[in-house]
């Protein structure tokens, strides 16, 4: 009885070393975790060792202590080894979703400056400025298409008539009526930064590339300053005529 109350505590360390060794390995830890998982080993192995051979209480008292210290550091390496990912995939995910948010409303802009002006802008103070002072033309039906009658049968019989309008580019982009669908509100003022940071911005190119024999015009909107610099987010692309982003 009294060797289990001398080896119970080693023995559970030494347990808890294996299990935690044998989970890193099943889970892929990274090298941190490892390297507590094995101190945690040892620590319990020598502690098992310190009681079951005869030493002089002022040296087991020494030993206890510092196997004690080992542990608890070791314990919070452990802990910071899985805790420090986990909050940095946290911290990434809530500051991308403004991103993405920001890189869409490029786009939003980029897709109606090409729509009248044939291109994409490669200059972020001129994407603001089209939407802060430009305008867009807007094809509006005026009239009412009676009943099993087509849009154009209406138009040709003088039911309905169509009038080409000019409308702010920012009211017709970003006015009240597209609030509803976002997750962030609208600055334009804002739109060249990168949220969260002092002073990141956006890069943004434009370009003309060929495809099939004709011209094409391509932009790139990219996050000029990632919370993770392995996995920047970025819009549109200068290779191929797409505008999707890397997120979708």
């Amino acid at each position: 009885m009294d060797l289990v109350k001398k080896i119970w505590f080693p023995v559970l360390l030494t347990l808890a070393g294996i299990i935690v060794i044998l989970n890193g390995l099943a889970t892929e830890q990274n090298g941190a975790f490892m390297l507590g998982a094995f101190a945690l080993l040892i620590a319990g192995a020598i502690s098992l060792v310190a009681v079951m051979v005869q030493l002089s209480k002022s040296l087991r008292l020494i030993v206890s202590i510092a196997l004690g210290v080992l542990t608890t550091v070791l314990a919070y390496a452990d802990y910071r080894s899985i805790k420090v990912p986990i909050d940095f995939q946290n911290e990434k995910e809530a500051r991308y979703e403004h991103v993405v948010q920001r890189l869409k409303d490029i786009r939003t802009a980029e897709l109606a400056y090409k729509a009248k002006y044939h291109r994409y802008s490669g200059d972020m103070d001129s994407l603001v400025a089209f939407i802060k002072s430009d305008s867009l033309n807007v094809i509006k039906a005026f009239g009412e298409v009676p009943d099993g009658m087509t849009l154009e049968n209406a138009i040709d019989s003088g039911f309905v008539s169509r009038d080409t309008l000019e409308v702010s580019a920012f009211d017709s982009l970003f006015g009240p009526r597209h609030m509803d669908d976002r997750l962030h509100s609208f600055n334009v003022d804002s739109l060249p930064y990168v949220p969260f940071t002092k002073n990141g911005k956006f890069e943004l190119e434009a370009n003309i590339i060929e495809r099939s024999g004709a011209k094409v015009p391509v932009f790139r909107a990219k996050d000029g300053a990632p919370f993770d610099i392995s996995d920047p987010r970025m819009v549109g692309s200068l290779t191929d005529p797409k505008t999707n982003g890397n997120w979708e």
